[in-house]
């Protein structure tokens, strides 16, 4: 197949049968439901999978089911969700994976975003369409390899607009020290919108903790703080820095996790001996 772009489905949409260009009566129906007009039958959420997976789920399959999907994502004035759990990785699913997102940096609806368990390219992709996206209130990405590149690249897209973004959740994303460092010129650009960030079950430990708590000085809207599984096995310093945050900045915080961090004697002492 050619590549294609949102112009080639522009210029098609209005010949095309949804049964004829999608691998499913599921995704035909799904199509439908995005492009429909009245808000009462349009599709509100949306995510996407395998084949075989649940059958609620957009599946991507032969054909050019991705490209479609994403001019119509690009077009909806109505969804407000986008869950994608898999995108294809091969030579063809990267074109696949370019015509989506070509639709998908157009759309002006969704509020919220989650990524799970997506190869490098698609990764790579969607943190570059992010840009287009300043209008989403939550991005929660699960399950993915965001490296120092990774990091670095979400961290400068916080800062291009993101004002309305209440909810940042990375989990399962091998964050480490570096990672927090390369992230935290974005959460200072976020800090007044932020109300939830979540961490857990990374890899950041004592110097991630300390630059991490730098840049929270700023998310004076924070009320949910989630650090569990990380290592704070020889954050001393990370902790005391932590409770003197906690103790002298005006918050709004209701929940601060940190189960599983394996905090030993000292960094308990640390922690409770905090301004």
């Amino acid at each position: 197949m050619e590549p294609r772009d949102y112009n080639y489905y522009e210029a098609n949409a209005a010949d095309i049968s949804l049964e004829d260009i999608t691998s499913s009566k599921r995704n035909a129906q799904l199509l439908r439901r995005l492009c429909d007009g009245d808000w009462r039958s349009c599709a509100k959420e949306l995510t996407l999978g395998r084949v075989g997976g649940w059958a609620t789920h957009f599946h991507i399959g032969e054909g050019d089911d991705l490209g479609w999907l994403g001019y119509f994502i690009g077009n909806s004035e109505y969804l407000r969700a986008l869950n994608i759990h898999y995108l294809p990785e091969d030579e063809r699913g990267e074109q696949q994976i370019d015509a989506f997102m070509d639709g998908l940096a157009r759309n002006q609806s969704i509020r919220t975003l989650g990524l799970n368990s997506l190869g490098d390219y698609g990764s790579t992709a969607t943190l570059r369409v992010l840009g287009n996206l300043t209008q989403l209130e939550k991005i929660v990405i699960h399950n993915n390899n965001l490296d120092h590149n990774g990091c670095s690249a979400l961290g400068t897209l916080l800062q291009s607009g993101f004002s309305k973004l209440e909810m940042l959740h990375l989990q399962f994303t091998n964050i480490d020290d570096d990672g927090v460092a390369a992230l935290a010129i974005g959460l200072r650009s976020i800090g007044p919108s932020l109300k939830t960030l979540g961490l857990p079950d990374n890899s950041i430990g004592n110097e991630g903790l300390s630059t991490l708590v730098a840049a929270l000085e700023s998310c004076t809207s924070l009320e949910r703080l989630d650090l569990s599984h990380n290592d704070f096995s020889l954050a001393a310093v990370g902790l005391r820095t932590l409770s003197d945050w906690l103790q002298t900045v005006v918050l709004n915080l209701d929940g601060l996790y940190l189960q599983g961090c394996d905090i030993n004697d000292e960094g308990l002492q640390a922690f409770a001996e905090g301004a």
